[in-house]
């Protein structure tokens, strides 16, 4: 960040820079990439509710093991009241 209102300074032809915020900026780029209560199951299950609702399950995942199907169906189910279609 280059020191401004005031005329630049420069060194050796260059502009003198501070970097009196670079931590904060740091901890700022580390947060952004997390996300709490994110997951890779999480997004597997929201691809899941849009391919029941679309009826294309067994082409979105045609190699997912039954059981774990079954428990995003049931997940489904619990969170929808069992209505498929709005």
């Amino acid at each position: 960040m280059a020191i401004r209102g005031k005329e630049e300074e420069k060194k050796n032809g260059m502009k003198i820079t501070d970097n009196m915020d670079g931590e904060k900026k740091a901890d700022n780029k580390l947060m952004a990439k997390y996300e709490p209560g994110s997951n890779v199951s999480d997004i597997k299950y929201e691809i899941y509710k849009k391919a029941l609702r679309e009826d294309r399950v067994k082409d979105i995942f045609p190699n997912e093991p039954q059981k774990v199907l079954m428990e995003m169906y049931n997940r489904f189910m619990k969170e929808s009241g069992g209505k498929i279609r709005d």
